[in-house]
């Protein structure tokens, strides 16, 4: 079983003593989940809320079903139902849910188990919150409406997560890891306008240099790629003494000197 610090750290323990009045909460889950994080929140009878927290804080691993967390109630009354609800995470896609009760016993720490449930919400929505959904047994591909669907430049992902459409990306494929590219390289960004024959354009051209973005087909020096100077639509460092200044804005000619910050001496 493995134990993450979440609530409270869930370390070596005596059930009557570890923690004074707490839950031990253990996870079960379907591992093909391929959790990274768990989000627990809770309440207790008479008001008291547990604080939503994210835990592990960095999602460094993937979780096992058994994972153990504890939730502290020291303010808790002897006998309230407390409520406990977990919502399983990957890449802060919420992929799973479930909720225990238990009642709060002064001084003790009770044990409670908590199943975490792909399955649809009772308001018709899906686990993420979104409009896809989550497919088990689905290793190579993504789910669409509930089916798992293979890889394509349409359906776009890896272990059943929800399927993405890479056309709307600016790409036109879909690598082994479920993420869109163009050609052989990454989806376009904002020095492109579409990703054509394998190639990132901008209008009936190549793909825009370094600094500038691709507006309306032609390639402009502005302040939302260009972290220099621009100076007839190119976009220049901006610490020379001729091409002076920063954000985008228009290059200076500075009579002395650039400074760091772009302005001129």
């Amino acid at each position: 079983m493995g134990l993450l610090t979440l609530v409270a750290m869930a370390s070596c323990r005596d059930p009557a003593t570890a923690a004074g009045t707490a839950l031990f909460v253990t996870t079960e889950f379907e591992p093909a989940l391929n959790l990274t994080q768990l989000r627990v929140s809770g309440s207790v009878a008479g008001g008291m809320d547990v604080p939503t927290t994210t835990l592990p804080e960095n999602a460094e691993r993937a979780l096992q079903s058994g994972e153990s967390f504890r939730v502290l109630l020291n303010d808790a009354a002897n006998g309230a139902q407390a409520t406990v609800r977990v919502e399983g995470l990957r890449d802060g896609t919420v992929l799973a849910t479930g909720e225990a009760t238990a009642s709060v016993r002064d001084g003790y720490e009770v044990e409670v188990t908590v199943q975490l449930s792909s399955s649809p919400k009772p308001d018709g929505g899906t686990p993420d919150g979104g409009s896809g959904t989550f497919c088990l047994d689905c290793k190579d591909g993504c789910c669409r409406e509930g089916v798992c669907t293979s890889r394509t430049a349409r359906t776009c992902g890896v272990g059943g997560v929800a399927c993405s459409d890479c056309t709307e990306a600016k790409a036109d494929t879909c690598t082994a890891q479920g993420t869109c590219a163009c050609g052989n390289s990454p989806a376009c960004g904002a020095n492109a306008s579409a990703c054509f024959g394998g190639r990132c354009i901008c209008g009936s051209g190549g793909a825009c240099s370094p600094g500038l973005a691709c507006v309306g087909g032609q390639c402009v020096c502005d302040p939302s790629t260009c972290a220099g100077c621009c100076l007839n639509n190119t976009c220049f460092i901006g610490t020379e003494k001729n091409e002076c200044g920063k954000r985008g804005q228009a290059c200076k000619k500075c009579d002395r000197r650039c400074n760091p910050d772009g302005s001129c001496d």
